[in-house]
């Protein structure tokens, strides 16, 4: 667009008064008499690569180590990514929309092994020759769009003016919600995300997932024997079940299961957890036994997870070393479980008490974007940094 044209536009109140988001409008939020509008659209959209192209100037300013799409992909590559746009309706004749951020999400193909279930079905699979000639059936009769796929969220903006007042969980939270209904979309993820956001997606979730009686039923086997030296019980939760719900969410494994452990966690009296001794158990006797043994079994089903995803790093250490940057890694796990607890729980009374307001926003709302993570867990970031413990 030329200046010329650029300067005729913004002077034709005509315009302004007809303009609308490019894309269809996906979720209208009323929330503290403001209206909010989220609407979505493709990249292959011209429109949508026009304003893309300006608006990408945000990413340096407010993602660490953000970088920008490249526009000049192929349409097949651009179809690829949807654009979701964060509006305030102001009501104005001259500015009927107010731009609040926005966010990308790129959708990867998703390969499901099949399962082989008989002894002879998994015999003959591997007396098949192997072959490197595998392509991707996308045809004009199999668009990729039809594909199973890992939907993740790339780039993350609320503008600073419209943080901290709940429009960064509305945004994710309505992102979220059109990947849950879309069945193609097998995973929700988050691409190299930041602290901040980290909190944000950690409260919303765990918020989310107590809607669920499944999640809320979740209770840690007491009748699991933890012996001194060994493996870590294999029944301190029902895994098989533990999974089934959360491939019914489609949340990714890691950020799932650092969920299920809050939960849990909020579970056990403040007086029994070791970073809360300061608080005098309210039990006494068994009970208090009994719950001592529950939330031991907590820390061997933490601790286990932990050790999993830094095995290389604790490998390298002696045994006595490696026990004792685990418990410091658990301890700091808990302290930080607590306090997201704790935002979690004030969010719900905050919420009771305005009568369904929207919850607050946590952090800068800003996710990174860099490399693909094709494993599809969380990034490095998300791992207990045990050198640092």
């Amino acid at each position: 667009m030329k200046p010329s044209e650029f300067e005729t536009l913004i002077s034709d109140q005509a315009y302004y008064k007809s303009w609308k988001p490019p894309g269809e409008l996906w979720k209208t939020i009323e929330s503290g008499g403001q209206t909010h509008e989220i609407w979505r659209a493709s990249l292959a959209d011209l429109a949508v690569q026009q304003m893309l192209k300006r608006i990408q100037i945000l990413v340096p300013l407010f993602i660490e180590g953000g970088s920008l799409i490249d526009l000049d992909e192929p349409e097949w590559s651009l179809e690829r990514w949807t654009v979701f746009f964060l509006y305030a309706k102001t009501g104005l004749s001259h500015s009927p929309y107010m731009f609040m951020g926005y966010s990308t999400v790129y959708r990867y193909f998703l390969y499901q092994p099949i399962t082989l279930t008989t002894s002879l079905e998994k015999k003959r699979a591997t007396q098949q020759q192997a072959t490197f000639d595998f392509q991707l059936p996308v045809t004009e009769k199999v668009p990729f769009s039809s594909l199973p796929c890992r939907s993740r969220i790339s780039q993350f903006v609320i503008l600073p003016p419209f943080q901290r007042g709940g429009n960064g969980s509305r945004f994710y939270n309505a992102i979220f919600e059109f990947y849950f209904k879309q069945p193609q979309t097998i995973e929700i993820t988050v691409e190299d995300p930041n602290a901040e956001f980290d909190d944000l997606r950690d409260i919303n979730d765990l918020t989310y997932l107590r809607t669920i009686p499944e999640f809320t039923a979740l209770k840690i086997n007491h009748n699991a024997i933890a012996r001194s030296k060994g493996l870590v019980p294999r029944d301190i939760l029902d895994l098989d079940e533990l999974e089934k719900l959360r491939v019914k969410v489609k949340i990714a494994p890691r950020q799932f299961y650092r969920v299920v452990e809050m939960q849990l966690l909020s579970l056990i009296p403040l007086g029994v957890r070791k970073s809360q001794l300061i608080k005098r158990p309210t039990a006494t006797g068994a009970e208090l036994k009994a719950l001592q043994h529950i939330y031991h079994l907590w820390q061997l089903f933490v601790k286990k997870r932990l050790y999993r995803h830094n095995k290389d790093t604790l490998m390298q250490l002696d045994r006595a070393e490696r026990i004792d940057k685990l418990e410091d890694a658990l301890g700091s796990v808990e302290i930080d479980y607590a306090r997201l607890l704790d935002a979690a729980d004030s969010r719900s009374r905050a919420n009771a008490k305005s009568d369904g307001a929207s919850m607050n926003g946590t952090g800068n709302e800003t996710a990174k974007r860099s490399s693909p993570d094709e494993a599809g867990e969380e990034p490095a970031s998300k791992k207990i940094k045990l050198t640092e413990a």
